[in-house]
């Protein structure tokens, strides 16, 4: 029978567990990506926060007293 396919409902169940596997796999892999982001987002935004308390402090220094 050319033409004839299984029922979309034991399709579903007649996959093998290994596309379930590859499936946590690749939910993983966008997950540790997400936390990589995240985590580089809060190491740069620390740095601006630092260089910017270092000039505050520069220019309170090196101001002019008037």
């Amino acid at each position: 029978m050319l033409g004839w396919r299984e029922p979309s409902w034991n399709r579903a169940l007649s996959h093998p567990a290994g596309e379930t596997v590859g499936k946590w796999g690749h939910t993983m892999k966008k997950l540790l990506v997400l936390a990589l982001i995240a985590i580089g987002g809060l190491l740069v935004w620390r740095k601006v926060q630092s260089d910017r308390a270092e000039l505050d402090l520069w220019t309170e220094a090196t101001g002019s007293e008037n």
